[in-house]
């Protein structure tokens, strides 16, 4: 089945928009995987306002609002677009314009591109490209999951408990509640996929300003630090001290030279064992993704650091639900471990065995 996708072409001359839709349709007519549904409007306000209804998943955007004097505003039109759709949705932007300068700053390809009014042949590419990346389906359908997920939690709990609900809360506080439920749910989706990519273990980069545990911090002499320190301490601004553990370079660890030297099966399931996917134990794993390379957190190298110190250190990425909650949990059991004598497994043996010699 081939993918649909609505392409809204935003350019105040209805000759180049014709142009344009032209070439966009010839271009996929013969597709075996895209169906593209060309619109055009040729004002950019009501161009924005027809993305902000939801009917478009592709835009294709000019720059310069054409006039005979135009203004300062009418030079960068296309842009303010831009950031206005910026605000209000989610969707690959192709610029299409005769002054690229002023907006290749903005490129983040495949879903910001620039194309230029001479190169009018390479906006489909442009589109496909778009498309391919599987932003337009994947964000479509986290919106439905979403609101799949409220609308059902509104029916099944809020309304046959508002009263109770509202009873002591604003807006702000059921918006809270359906925030929860929402995280919740969004937390059994990922835990039923532990093995994913590194790259889901990181919030990159973080989503507040407040510190958290599990958040990666570099220093200023570029070291690697993560927080140990419970949340509800700097949800309170109570902490004096933050408590931090080092991360150093995976390539430092001693299993990993023990297994970088001999390739050996066994070396490789003691490094994975006691470190790559360790969940207890002195070291925790961070895989490399973005700037942050692999690193190994070890939890016998702690520091208790002032606000003042940890407000000098950057805040990189977060670690998500549930890996920060395991690092916590795993710091604790490390610290708190307590040696006890092995138990006399031989005895014990025996006497199950009514008392008789057991063979091995």
């Amino acid at each position: 089945m081939k993918e649909k996708v609505r392409v809204l072409i935003i350019e105040d001359k209805a000759d180049l928009a014709a142009d344009a839709r032209r070439e966009i349709e010839d271009a996929f007519e013969e597709s075996d995987e895209i169906e593209v549904e060309v619109s055009v409007e040729t004002d950019f306000d009501e161009g924005f306002a027809k993305f902000s209804r939801g009917e478009s998943d592709v835009v294709v955007l000019d720059v310069r609002r054409d006039t005979p004097d135009p203004s300062p505003d009418d030079e960068a039109a296309g842009h303010a677009v831009y950031l206005n759709i910026k605000d209000a949705r989610f969707a690959p932007v192709v610029f299409w314009t005769a002054l690229p300068e002023t907006v290749v700053h903005e490129q983040m390809a495949p879903l910001v591109t620039v194309v230029t009014k001479d190169d009018t042949d390479k906006l489909p590419a442009a589109i496909q490209a778009a498309v391919a990346s599987r932003a337009v389906i994947t964000i479509s359908g986290i919106e439905q999951h979403v609101a799949t997920v409220l609308r059902k939690h509104m029916w099944t709990e809020l309304a046959p408990n508002w009263a109770e609900y509202t009873e002591a809360a604003d807006s702000s506080g059921i918006a809270q509640v359906l925030l929860s439920r929402l995280s919740r749910v969004l937390e059994e989706d990922s835990e039923q996929s532990l093995t994913a990519d590194p790259s889901h273990r990181y919030i990159y980069p973080p989503a507040s300003t407040r510190r958290a545990p599990g958040d990666l911090l570099r220093a200023p002499d570029a070291t690697w630090w993560v927080i140990l320190t419970p949340a509800c301490d700097f949800a309170q601004d109570k902490f004096e001290f933050a408590l931090l553990a080092k991360a150093g370079d995976l390539g430092s660890n001693s299993r990993f030279q023990k297994w970088s030297a001999s390739k050996s099966k066994a070396a490789w399931n003691e490094l994975e064992k006691h470190v790559l996917t360790a969940t207890q134990g002195r070291f925790y794993y961070l895989p490399a993704f973005r700037d942050i390379p692999d690193l190994v957190l070890d939890l016998e190298n702690v520091q208790a650091v002032t606000a003042e110190t940890l407000d000098a250190m950057s805040p990189i990425a977060s670690l998500v639900s549930p890996f920060s909650e395991g690092l916590l949990v795993q710091h604790s059991q490390y610290r708190g471990r307590i040696g006890v004598p092995d138990l006399d497994s031989d005895r014990v043996k025996r006497r199950l065995s009514g008392g008789q010699s057991t063979g091995d």
